[in-house]
Order: C-alpha cells, then sequence, then structure tokens
C-alpha cells in the first residue's frame, strides 16, 4: 500500500476555529497580534510551527498535523472535515472510534484478552480471479482454525472478536450493511466492525464475514462501507467470495446435496434451501448463488431455483415445517448488541476505577450514561447515587 502524502487544507483549520467557537480575539490574545490570527482564519496559509504548537495546545490536535508534517488521524480527519466519510454514517463512525478509544485504554490498563495474530495471515492474490482468491483465503483461514470443513460456524462474533477485532451490531442506514473502521497501533492495526442490526440475521452474519475479509485483506481507506448495492470493485468482490466460503465451505454444499439428493420438484429443492440456511445461516440469497455456482450433478435446476427464489422466505419455511424454527432465528432481529469482549474489558476496568461510567456508556449503552447507570444497576452493581441520576 503505498503511502500517502502529508497535507493539510488550511481552510479545515478555519473551519475547526470556528466550529468551536475560537474567535479573532481569543487568536490574538493567543498569538499576541491579530494578523497572525485574521491569516488562518482566512484560510491564506499553514501555521508555523511555533503556531501550531499553540493551536495544538488549544484545540487538542498534534501540532504536526497542523503544518502538514504529518496526516491527520482518522479522529482529526473527522473533527477537521477533511475525511472522506459520507454524511449519513458520520455519526456511526465517531462511535466506532469510541469504541476503539475504551479499547485501546483498556489494553493499556492491562484489560485485554489474547487475539490471533493475523497480520501475516496468507491472503490469497492472484491477478484477474478475484472470486477465486476470496475462496482460497476463507479455505485457509478455516484450516488455520482448524475448523471442519462440514462444521457450521455458530458463534461468528466471538470467532471474530478473537481476532482482535471490536464486533457491535447497531442500527445502521437503512442502505448500510456493514462499517469498519481501523485503528494504527504501533505495529499492528486494530478493526471496529458495526453491523446493520436492522439487518435479518442471516445477513447480519453473512456481512460480518465479509468485513473480515476486509481485514484480513488489509483493504486500504479509513473507513471501509459496505452499502446495499452491489460493487463490482475487487475487494468487494473478495469479499462476497469470502464470506460465502467461509460460512457455507463447498464440502459442505457436496454433503447436503448428496443427503438430499437431486431435487424432483418445488418442496424438494425448498427443503434443500432451507436446510442450508438454517444449518450453516446464511441468506437465501447466499444459498441460491452457491447452488447455481455448484457443478454438482445432484443441483437443482434452474427453473426450480427460480421459483423457490419466487416465493417469500417466511412461507418457504413454513411450507416445510420450519417456521417456528425461523423466528426462533430472528428474535435478535433489530436489537443493539455491544461487543462482548470489549464490555468484559470495560466492566472490569470500571470495577477496579480506571475508567469512568461515561465509557461504560459508551461500549454498552450508545453514550447514555442513565442507560448504563440502569442496565448496571440491575446487573447488582453497587453504583454511587451520582452516577445512577
Amino acid at each position: 500500500m503505498k503511502s500517502e502524502p502529508a497535507t493539510f487544507d488550511a481552510r479545515a483549520l478555519s473551519e475547526l476555529l470556528v466550529r468551536d467557537d475560537v474567535t479573532p480575539s481569543v487568536l490574538e490574545e493567543l498569538f499576541g497580534s491579530s494578523e497572525v490570527g485574521d491569516e488562518l482564519l482566512r484560510g491564506e496559509r499553514l501555521p508555523s510551527r511555533r503556531e501550531a504548537s499553540l493551536l495544538g495546545a488549544l484545540l487538542g490536535v498534534d501540532p504536526s498535523v497542523l503544518t502538514g508534517a504529518k496526516r491527520p488521524s482518522l479522529g482529526v480527519s473527522l473533527r477537521l472535515g477533511t475525511a472522506q466519510v459520507e454524511h449519513d454514517v458520520v455519526e456511526p463512525v465517531e462511535h466506532a472510534m469510541k469504541l476503539l478509544t475504551a479499547d485501546r485504554l483498556t489494553e493499556q490498563w492491562g484489560f485485554r484478552t489474547p487475539a490471533a495474530d493475523l497480520s501475516a495471515f496468507p491472503v490469497s492474490r492472484r491477478q484477474f480471479k478475484p472470486k477465486e482468491d476470496g475462496k482460497t483465503t476463507a479455505v485457509r483461514l478455516r484450516a488455520r482454525l482448524e475448523l471442519d470443513p462440514l462444521s457450521p460456524i455458530e458463534d461468528l462474533t466471538s470467532l471474530v472478536e478473537s481476532m482482535g477485532c471490536v464486533v457491535e451490531y447497531r442500527p445502521l442506514p437503512n442502505n448500510v450493511h456493514g462499517i469498519s473502521v481501523p485503528e494504527i497501533r504501533g505495529s499492528r492495526k486494530v478493526w471496529a466492525i458495526l453491523v446493520n442490526s436492522h439487518d435479518y440475521w442471516a445477513l447480519q452474519r453473512f456481512t460480518l464475514a465479509h468485513e473480515l475479509s476486509h481485514v484480513l485483506y488489509q483493504d486500504s481507506g479509513q473507513i471501509i462501507v459496505d452499502r446495499a448495492q452491489t460493487s463490482n470493485a475487487i475487494p468487494e468482490i473478495i469479499a462476497d467470495s469470502f464470506s460465502r466460503h467461509f460460512l457455507f465451505p463447498d464440502d459442505a454444499l457436496e454433503e447436503l446435496l448428496e443427503k438430499h439428493g437431486r431435487p424432483g420438484n418445488l418442496a424438494d429443492t425448498d427443503r434443500l434451501v432451507v436446510d442450508i440456511m438454517l444449518t450453516y445461516g446464511i441468506s437465501r440469497q447466499a444459498t441460491l448463488k452457491a447452488l447455481r455456482d455448484s457443478k454438482d450433478p445432484l443441483a437443482p435446476p434452474e427453473s426450480l431455483l427460480h421459483r423457490c427464489e419466487g416465493v417469500a422466505v417466511r412461507s418457504m419455511m413454513a411450507s416445510v415445517g420450519a417456521g417456528a424454527a425461523w423466528s426462533e432465528m430472528a428474535e435478535a432481529e433489530g436489537c443493539r448488541y455491544a461487543s462482548p469482549r470489549l464490555t468484559e474489558h470495560v466492566l472490569a476496568a470500571f470495577a477496579d476505577n480506571v475508567v469512568s461510567l461515561p465509557m461504560v456508556a459508551d461500549v454498552i449503552a450508545d453514550g447514555d450514561e442513565v442507560e448504563a447507570a440502569r442496565q448496571l444497576t440491575a446487573a447488582g452493581w453497587d453504583l454511587p447515587a451520582a452516577a445512577e441520576r
């Protein structure tokens, strides 16, 4: 990945000064001259080293960023309005950054869980074969994790968090399935992954596996936003292929085709599709794509797959007696779930009085301190009266 040159837009600095209510009189007092403040507010030039040091202390920004000697972090970029973040995802991205901050601070205090180091994991990078790359990488990862090629991944969240990621399910804009935000810590990169809790459960699993591909490939960009529309970008093609083969390997597909035999009618096809969906936790769309891509002679013909596709999923489930199972799997849809690993760490740190309630609230209650206090009290925590108000 090529390093980008260090640049900084003085106009962005001007906007930040205005946004933080830094008036010309404040700058005049800071610099001892009204001219310096006027020039910076008009965006006529970058600050000098001395000016940057004074501004850095005032605004809480690294002075080397203000002089253009260093690229701004994602947090600074968001404050300055220079990060390439679509307006509808600014709030969740800022939330992801709070999660990363909590993770970093609790880690520094010694609250950590050993994580698999996959920074040097051998992902497949064959030129012009992104689908094969995704499949090969999925096979390699399952082998590295010693996962049986026929077994479904039941607790995908814990598995991804065991690789050092922070995973949270929360409402996102309707057209956004997932967001991945990285933070560089020394020689490693740590990711916060947000999954849209309004998506149905199988799509949430597919999204999380998709985001894991971005993590493994260390895909470029300050943030990665996966929207509903189809993308022809190579990283997205790789991630989709990885997700399908990681959750539902070809060996598992062959096993189920042998179990069911070649479908002779729509009912047989529905039973096969439902078995795949409920066993491996993937969507009908992903299931049908896997069957269409299969060269196995036992795979259903296109005519039956097309008819299966035309029936509502809930109706299809009910038709083969799986309606109750489908409803049970869907119970958690729409619910917000905090990161299990980060929740454990931040609560341990809170118990030792090294982090405050606001940080706990960022992790377990979307920043709502009253709700966080309610949850802790309900769980048996003895909080100071001030914290419960």
